[in-house]
């Protein structure tokens, strides 16, 4: 049985692989293009949702399972994928706590109004901006996922009114209120800050568009830390050059690394980091772990964890 692994992976987390499996080759490859001449025995591939399974899985035809490092799988649902009975899994739950720890880094740095002071710094400037508290804040979360919730549960310890919106209606512990996606138009008014945190599906693509940008809030804050594709991009620097909202908060972009000559740069009411919203020192650990259990479980026809719906793409 041999796994195939897009990404650097130590000499150790491979032993520990190959171990977990008695018998089995695993391989690691830096990029699709680099394993692409080493997966026509593979029985397994691991890679990341924003990468194009579809060249590996048209030269590895014994392919029967796909892991997603990621909890998006946006670029895996290609012809293949949904023609071949393929199983497809992913990391679901392993970046929940990172990312919500990232997005309330993110609010918290806009509404206490840490860039300035940061700016000021680098100034040598004694200038005291004024920030505001969440105490009261409507947080309309947009996507209720397990992302969603772990950004929900630490907003509350805030003193913050949570409003969530997803696909069905259903109790949510951190929730004040649930609303389906049919509603979002009513809700977004409401909202001092609005955080995406859809999955990246056909139905999701550019769901956050001008319209919907017309809709909140002209103070409202907008942040996404899903996916790219669940934003209309020029819509929202639109948005924010024209003061339709106060401002943005992103770790994804639908060019990365972002364009030297994009808007984004260049706007003070935007806060940007770099696609590190999930990148913390026990990142690996809990994906290879994840990534071993389900090869295990693979190796003796077992069920696997996180397995994906292909059609619904979540």
């Amino acid at each position: 049985m041999k796994l195939v692994v897009i990404n650097k992976l130590s000499d150790e987390k491979i032993d520990a692989l190959k171990k977990a499996v008695p018998g089995s080759v695993v391989e690691a490859y830096k990029s699709p293009k680099e394993a692409l001449p080493h997966v026509a025995d593979a029985d397994a591939i691991a890679l990341w949702g924003f990468q194009d399974v579809e060249p590996l899985l048209q030269a590895a035809p014994h392919v029967r399972w796909v892991h997603s490092l990621s909890d998006g799988v946006e670029k895996l649902l290609t012809p293949s994928m949904m023609e071949r009975p393929i199983i497809l899994t992913n990391s679901h739950g392993v970046h929940d706590r990172a990312v919500s720890e990232h997005t309330m880094a993110l609010l918290l740095s806009w509404f206490r109004r840490i860039p300035d002071a940061v700016r000021s710094q680098s100034a040598h400037t004694w200038s005291r901006p004024h920030g505001e508290s969440l105490f009261g804040k409507t947080i309309l979360i947009v996507g209720f996922g397990s992302i969603g919730r772990a950004i929900a549960q630490r907003a509350k310890v805030f003193e913050t009114h949570i409003l969530a919106v997803k696909k069905h209606l259903s109790h949510e512990m951190f929730a004040d209120h649930v609303y389906t996606q049919e509603e979002i138009m009513d809700v977004l008014p409401k909202a001092d800050i609005i955080i995406a945190a859809l999955p990246a599906t056909p139905e999701t693509d550019k769901f956050f568009d001008e319209e919907k940008f017309k809709a909140m809030k002209k103070s409202a804050l907008f942040i996404n830390i899903a996916r790219a594709s669940v934003v209309d991009e020029p819509a929202l620097v639109k948005a924010l050059e024209e003061g339709n909202i106060a401002g943005a908060c992103m770790d994804v972009f639908s060019k990365e690394p972002l364009p030297e000559d994009h808007p984004f740069w260049d706007m003070k009411n935007v806060i940007m980091t770099p696609h590190i919203a999930s990148m913390v020192p026990d990142f690996w650990n809990k994906l290879t772990f994840l990534l071993e259990t389900n090869f295990i479980a693979f190796s003796r026809g077992e069920k696997l964890l996180n397995e994906v719906d292909k059609k619904k793409g979540y």
